[in-house]
């Protein structure tokens, strides 16, 4: 699944099938189908996973030799096989997360499967797939570090979120800095990614090129998102609320 682009971008378009025409297709004239129970277990699942990463990831090389600064694909380094394995997992951990999308459509939450959500998968697989095929070490490493720390937030909250409506007031009250988070992370990998553009950086600019126009579009999107669910939310209560006073 590495060798070349062919099979990332078949496994891509077969999502896009799914999900934008079969998917719902199928779903047209049935009910929806009841998976908190499986939903529960693929969240722990994720959860577990991207701690293991996580960890992996810091004491190969995180935690001795690499810095935030520029630090270059190395294959001598002492951790650089391990590394690479790693980029691979989470190759294949992005594969897996297609099946979230699946999870929407199956329990007919249409409207949860936006532009957003199927560009965020099918943008995010395809990038993995170029970090284990080209840039599998070095400062490449540092945007898998920094996603798992957002996805172990993340995943812990969909697995709080799913054990009932004991727990919803408590992540309805925090649901917002879940997207907060994410923007933090892509501005953190914006400033990372720049550091390509140093004449003392000797990262391929192929790196840049790949990486940034998709940070870019992810922070638009998901600031988009963030202003047209909170923002406008809170403006029309208090619009509402002065309407009420009056």
């Amino acid at each position: 699944m590495v060798q070349g682009i062919t099979t990332p971008l078949a496994c891509a378009s077969v999502y896009l099938y799914l999900v934008l025409y079969l998917g719902p297709k199928f779903m047209e004239n049935r009910k929806p189908f009841h998976l908190l129970p499986i939903i529960k277990v693929y969240n722990l699942v994720q959860l577990v996973a991207c701690i293991l990463i996580f960890y992996m990831i810091l004491i190969s090389g995180w935690t001795t030799k690499y810095t935030l600064g520029c630090e270059p694909v190395d294959s001598n380094a002492p951790h650089s096989n391990r590394l690479a394995q790693l980029f691979w997992w989470t190759y294949m951990l992005k594969l897996v997360e297609f099946s979230e999308t699946a999870f929407f459509i199956l329990r007919k939450k249409t409207k949860q499967v936006s532009g957003l959500h199927v560009y965020h998968h099918a943008s995010t697989f395809i990038l993995a797939w170029a970090a284990v095929k080209f840039f599998p070490g070095g400062m490449a490493s540092f945007p898998i570090l920094v996603n798992s720390v957002v996805h172990i937030i993340m995943y812990a909250y969909y697995q709080l979120s799913s054990m009932g409506p004991q727990y919803h007031k408590f992540t309805l009250k925090y649901k917002k800095y879940v997207t907060i988070i994410q923007l933090i992370q892509f501005g953190i990998l914006v400033v990372h990614t720049l550091q390509v553009l140093s004449s003392s950086c000797s990262m391929p600019n192929a790196y840049l090129y790949g990486m940034l126009p998709d940070i870019i579009v992810l922070f638009y999107l998901f600031y988009k998102f963030y202003r047209n669910t909170y923002t406008t939310k809170i403006k029309h209560f208090e619009l509402k609320s002065a309407e009420k006073i009056k």
